[in-house]
């Protein structure tokens, strides 16, 4: 049972060892590894690249901040709103690295022990030399300044018992001289020049002063330096399995389209040996998900794909000091951290003076009791009892300068699912759909984080704050969501194995946050950075790997869907029956 695709390239060496999707963490990470060890690596990312100097000065710019490409929005920063969740997650060659806070923290033992992967491995010992890798790396180093909302928090901490939690986040970012371009400093200048932070503030705006270490100053430096290809503005459409020997022994054909494309989108297609599917949590859970039950042409994937999805047990919440006497947008993104209790961490996050875009989010700290409706009165009633508060937090200028957002983070297990469907958010087309888990839901409120959002406000004469989709609907917000691919034994309680191949289908790879089996309480990006740094040390160098077995199509799937072109010839065969139709009764009318 084999077939050649029709797109099939006429040159065999047209074919990739590796094809990555996303360049993100995962994706970068494995670029660079696989490009070491002497293969061939194409990497295909839907948003844009970026230089220093292309990203926007503030995030008012939208067109370059945000990512919404229906509005013809490029930028960096995408808000997703599920049922169930609004979700933050990154754009762009370099993935959430050109958006997050450089905040990289190792996780505490809970997270070896979850127990949707405890029994698998040692994964303390497995993991250990690898998050030392990422440090090295990514440049981590400790940040050196604290500023005014630190000092309150730190208060904060020594109030509740917890002071000697508090410390300096561990930062990826050049600390050298403020502005002074050096030649690389972390890679015995090998990699690109850098200069020095600013500490202005704008890291998650994108860093316009080359300090951040974003992942284009690293990993994905080294990937294209020694031989691995980047495209841009490429959105993967379908992941096909090429079935039985095929020219240069490609094992899949991935369709992608050039998402900046106005109407019609231009369809190409490459193919590779291997795939490495990296988009993120929403990007890949998505992607995997039409292939299995839309397009079909995965049918094989593990029935627990898209489960025990999490949030990292988050909330967003903020302080707007009333009477702007003090600067709190200065500094790196994020400065220091404390754990409020065993398995609460608290974070003082900025934007840089003039970015106040977030602040369209953001409403009244209000009691959730009650329906929506009661909530929504309690904001009304709560901007007719203040009106200075309500102007201050969303009218009046130095939003940004006069802001510290608390990022509130929780090793709780909680969780969701996702799946394709139509929701609210997706009328007229399939499209990601969240589901509560009953047994564990995410929840919208956090007590323990607004116990430390009413102190803050009350050390800074400050505004109380939530976001507006926790107060008004009663669901939850997350930069970091995480699961959704987990690894398991079996494809009966997982959707990759320990070395995030994917179950029935050799040569598929899953490596980015969809991996992680459990709420961190931390920042993700050094887990998902240590956790590919293992998987892709588990490949063998090119010169030394096996020679790749074709794929062997299962007994039962049908013959249209071999190679999964099944869908484009009954969409073709039919776009020829109602044009011979549509020409029979162009001719039956011109005989009258």
């Amino acid at each position: 049972m084999t077939q050649n695709s029709p797109h099939f390239p006429a040159e065999a060496n047209d074919v990739y060892d590796y094809v990555i999707i996303g360049s993100g963490f995962g994706g970068s990470v494995s670029a660079m590894r696989l490009a070491e060890k002497g293969y061939r690596v194409l990497v295909l990312e839907r948003g844009k690249r970026y230089r220093a100097e292309d990203f926007p000065k503030t995030n008012w710019n939208i067109f370059k901040y945000l990512w919404q490409p229906a509005l013809r929005c490029f930028g960096i920063m995408g808000i997703n709103f599920l049922d169930d969740m609004m979700i933050l997650n990154g754009s762009g060659v370099g993935g959430g690295s050109l958006v997050y806070a450089s905040t990289h923290i190792e996780p505490g033992e809970q997270f070896y022990d979850a127990e949707e992967w405890a029994d698998l491995a040692d994964w303390q010992a497995e993991l250990g030399p690898h998050f030392k890798t990422a440090n090295r790396m990514l440049g981590v180093r400790e940040n050196p300044l604290f500023w005014p909302s630190d000092y309150r928090l730190q208060e904060i901490a020594n109030e509740v018992g917890q002071g000697h939690t508090f410390k300096p986040t561990p930062v990826a970012i050049f600390f050298g001289d403020p502005g002074e371009t050096v030649p690389d400093p972390f890679f015995g200048g090998e990699g690109p020049d850098r200069a020095g932070c600013i500490h202005c503030g704008g890291c998650m705006v994108g860093c316009r002063h080359n300090a951040k270490n974003t992942l284009d100053k690293n990993y994905l430096y080294f990937a294209e330096k020694w031989g691995a290809e980047v495209r841009s503005e490429a959105n993967v459409q379908e992941i096909r399995p090429l079935y039985g020997p095929q020219p240069g022994a490609a094992r899949y054909e991935i369709e992608y389209e050039k998402v900046t494309d106005w109407v019609f989108k231009r369809k190409q297609i490459v193919h590779a040996r291997n795939v490495i599917v990296a988009a993120g949590v929403l990007g890949t859970v998505n992607l995997l998900l039409k292939c299995r039950d839309e397009a079909k042409t995965l049918p094989q994937l593990s029935k627990r794909l898209g489960w025990m999805v999490r949030s990292n047990s988050e909330a967003l919440m903020g302080v707007t000091a009333r009477d702007g006497e003090v600067d709190y947008s200065k500094g790196v993104a994020i400065t220091s951290h404390f754990w409020l209790d065993e398995m609460t961490s608290v974070e003082p996050v900025r934007y840089p003076r003039g970015s106040s875009l977030m602040r369209n989010l953001a409403v009244p700290l209000v009691s959730l009791q009650g329906g929506g409706w009661r909530r929504f009165g309690r904001f009304v009633l709560e901007g007719v009892k203040r009106p200075y508060d309500f102007l201050k937090a969303r009218f009046l200028p130095d939003w940004a300068r006069d802001s510290t957002i608390l990022l509130i983070m929780q090793t709780a297990e909680n969780r969701m699912r996702l799946k394709r469907g139509r929701s609210i958010f997706t009328l007229f087309r399939q499209g990601l759909v969240s589901e509560r888990d009953e047994s564990l839901p995410i929840p919208a409120v956090i007590d323990a984080g607004r116990s430390v959002v009413n102190r803050f406000a009350e050390k800074t004469n400050g505004i109380p704050q939530s976001t507006m989709n926790e107060v008004l609907l009663e669901t939850p917000s997350t930069a970091h969501i995480l699961g959704g691919c987990g690894i398991g034994a079996s494809e009966a309680d997982g959707v990759i194995d320990t070395r995030h191949e994917v179950f029935n289908y050799p040569g598929l790879f899953v490596a980015d946050g969809s991996v992680i089996p459990a709420n961190l309480g931390v920042n993700p990006s050094l887990t998902i950075t240590a956790m590919t740094e293992r998987a892709m040390s588990l490949v063998p160098k090119a010169e030394e790997a096996e020679k790749i077995r074709p794929l062997t199509a299962p007994a039962y799937l049908p013959e249209e869907n071999v190679n999964g072109n099944g869908r484009r010839q009954r969409v073709l065969a039919w776009a020829g029956v109602a044009a011979l139709g549509g020409l029979a009764l162009f001719s039956l009318w011109k005989k009258r």
